[in-house]
């Protein structure tokens, strides 16, 4: 209804004969190129909704004037020109490409504008349309002009491959009718020549429509990576070619496009269930929910010069049918190297393998051992072996020999709908209902550092819900996988870089190693305990302090008096002397891979968090109680309260600590009663010996005045008791 805004009046009712969502008034003068010279003073209407395109009225007359054709309108055309047919309109319901929003917006204008204007800060009309899929589109409002277009959400992605003359382009088909292509996706802009800056690639993408009315179910490309073939629900086939742009010619466009260069209507009397090219394009194998196989031969003729030196005509010719193939709809085919055997999964637990004669397609053997239906079924690139993956979770190996299943993984606790061979043919990629894609090793199977414990592959998070596809670069550099919850992944590849980060830290393990010995052997004993706390070898250390507490004050002490008792003082305080060194950096320290200088007290922090492991086994006490005490005369308690984990770091040290002060306690009473049982038997045994005169006679007894000795000491701590001990 049109309404005169000064009087609230209706002017007009215009019959649409469709669902209506926006409307909006172009501005004064519009579409003079499509109309003429007669609607340069008219402010013309523009209608969007159920149909999917723009249709512009005379408000007045209630005219439609012109039409601006949607997705669902653009009849996908031949390379010789032929226009197929698409969707009846009344049979359209709300869908994907529906019209939601339509808004009339003035922009500056860019550098590339084609619009004149009086001066450059003029602000530019500009459409924007938006669609039910979250497509947004761009029009130029006074020319009915596509301008620019942001594909919005992508599907359930059922089907991915890499297309183009160089791979480097991925193509999806997202349970639409309709194709999807990212000219330079990330992971594969390495293989391009047309890399954006930074050479990483991008996520733009590209509606293709046109060639199916309903659900796209299976895509398969061709060797040389130019041709692909897509299989619907609608019965149909299409063949599609990938056309790359010439970057030495001069203008703008996209990359590439996806063609259609042929279409067979009712290829099959019923939905088209799986496809697939031979290694050298010149057989199409198809299959439908009917259960019939076919296979069809494929001709390229020579490219028309004149018209387009880059479109061929191709011709389909149906070659051979098998009915019956399976008790149940084929899921997937695959074809040999050879080309000489075809393999066919279905839903009936078995996959079968025919050979291509002459004639047709023979069927050679049977695999059966799976218990649910199957899903993907994938040739061996070097070996006679096939691989299999089913609804029953596993992921089978079989031999072309004799038909037996020669290798079972076992791991996935949901149905496995896709897996591929990797790193020629050593490796195995599968993916499951769950959402997660696991590697598997053929050659070695075991356990790796990132593998489940339980399988013995790596486990990779990828989906939320079930993986339908996954598609893996040229270069094995890394694969794509989509779901169905609408989202496309990309995993790279980063085995290489882990084993060069490795080798190097090994490298600087070596030499600081070295450097490590080379300290502590010329004493420099406070700046050696730096450097393993710095490098986190808590062993080093602990090798190091316990090196420092058992060692002599002096060595020439030593080789006057054998039998002088150890100082512990003395240890204490060489000790004390190493572990002050982690308080200031050394002229040497700084020398030791210390590009980013890390602060004393995170060194003592990370010291402290080895005294609370040492500090659990009886042998290392010592040293984490003489680390412990060191640490708590030297901090003040309000600068320890602001250590992270301080609370946590005490209450792990204080069960073991009691428990060691109890184990000295009871040894001082353990002695307190040799200390009288001393006094008891010192007299009488101590003569007897005395009195002995011949010294092979005397027996050997304990030495009781050394143990009245140790028990009359005063030790200041339980530590230093068990130094003692030990000496």
């Amino acid at each position: 209804m049109v309404w005169s805004c000064p009087e609230f009046q209706r002017r007009n009712i215009i019959p649409a004969f469709e669902s209506l969502e926006a409307c909006v008034f172009l501005p004064t003068g519009a579409l003079i190129n499509h109309l003429g010279e007669s609607v340069r003073s008219e402010q013309l209407l523009l209608t969007g909704g159920q149909w999917g395109c723009l249709r512009v009225w005379h408000p007045t007359t209630g005219r439609c004037l012109l039409e601006v054709k949607g997705p669902l309108d653009r009849a996908p055309v031949t390379a010789d020109g032929t226009v197929l047919t698409s969707k009846d309109r009344e049979s359209i319901d709300y869908g994907l490409h529906s019209i939601v929003d339509l808004q009339l917006a003035h922009v500056f204008p860019t550098p590339d504008s084609s619009t004149s204007s009086e001066s450059p800060t003029d602000l530019l009309p500009k459409l924007i349309l938006v669609r039910q899929s979250n497509h947004v589109e761009f029009y130029d409002p006074m020319r009915a002009k596509l301008t620019a277009e942001f594909l919005g959400d992508i599907g359930q992605v059922d089907q991915l491959c890499i297309v183009g003359k160089s791979h480097n382009r991925l193509l999806l088909a997202d349970a639409s009718p309709h194709l999807k292509l990212f000219v330079n996706p990330c992971g594969l802009s390495a293989c391009s020549k047309e890399m954006d800056e930074g050479g990483k690639g991008s996520w733009s993408c590209h509606l293709v429509p046109g060639g199916h009315e309903d659900v796209i179910t299976d895509l398969t490309v061709s060797t040389c990576g130019q041709w692909i073939v897509s299989g619907s629900k609608d019965q149909s086939l299409c063949l599609w070619q990938v056309v790359d742009r010439d970057l030495t010619l001069s203008g703008k466009g996209p990359l590439a496009k996806v063609i259609l260069v042929k279409r067979l209507l009712n290829a099959h009397s019923a939905h088209i269930s799986a496809v697939c090219f031979n290694k050298s394009t010149n057989l199409l194998i198809s299959s439908a929910d009917d259960n019939v196989l076919k296979a069809w031969t494929v001709n390229f003729n020579k490219p028309d010069v004149q018209n387009n030196a880059n479109l061929h005509s191709v011709e389909l010719a149906e070659w051979s049918v098998v009915h019956n193939a399976h008790q149940a709809c084929v899921n997937a085919i695959d074809v040999s190297v050879n080309d000489q055997l075809v393999a066919t999964a279905s839903r009936d637990k078995t996959v079968k393998i025919w050979t291509v004669t002459k004639t047709g397609l023979d069927c050679l053997g049977v695999l059966q051992g799976h218990r649910r239906g199957v899903w993907s079924v994938c040739f061996s690139a070097r070996e006679k072996v096939v691989l299999t993956a089913s609804g029953d979770g596993d992921v089978r190996l079989w031999n072309l020999k004799d038909f037996s299943c020669i290798r079972t993984f076992e791991g996935h606790e949901q149905p496995v709908y896709k897996a591929v061979f990797l790193s020629n043919d050593r490796q195995i990629l599968s993916c499951d209902q769950k959402g997660l894609v696991r590697l598997w090793n053929v050659s070695k199977p075991g356990m790796t550092e990132t593998s489940d414990s339980s399988t013995g592959c790596k486990v990779f998070e990828a989906h939320e819900g079930r993986i339908w596809s996954i598609a893996v670069c040229p270069d094995e550099s890394g694969f794509y996988t989509g779901g169905e919850d609408e989202t496309l992944c990309y995993f790279k590849d980063v085995t290489q870089q882990i084993v060069e980060e490795r080798s190097k830290k090994q490298e600087e393990f070596i030499q600081t190693r070295q450097i490590l010995d080379n300290l502590i052997q010329q004493k420099q004993f406070a700046e050696a305990l730096r450097l393993s706390v710095k490098l986190d070898q808590p062993k080093r250390t602990l090798d190091l302090l316990q090196d420092l507490l058992l060692m002599d004050e002096d060595m020439s002490q030593k080789a006057n008096d054998k039998m002088k008792s150890v100082r512990y003082s003395g240890h204490v305080a060489k000790l004390e002397t190493a572990l002050n060194g982690l308080l200031r950096p050394t002229a040497s320290s700084k020398t030791f891979h210390e590009d980013n200088y890390t602060s004393s007290e995170h060194l003592v922090q990370r010291l402290l968090t080895y005294a609370v492991n040492w500090n659990t086994r009886v042998r290392t006490s010592v040293i984490a109680q003489a680390v412990l005490n060191w640490i708590v005369t030297t901090w003040t308690p309000e600068q320890l309260l602001r250590w992270p984990g301080i609370a946590r770091t005490v209450e792990s040290l204080l069960p073991y600590t009691v428990r060691h002060y109890q184990r000295v306690s009871r040894l001082e009473e353990q002695l307190a009663i040799l200390d009288y049982l001393c006094d008891v038997a010192d007299e009488h045994q101590v003569g007897d010996i005395v009195e002995s005169s011949d010294p092979a006679q005397t027996p050997d007894v304990v030495d009781l005045n050394l143990i009245h000795r140790i028990s009359r000491k005063t030790f200041a701590s339980p530590a230093e008791l068990e130094v003692v001990l030990l000496s």
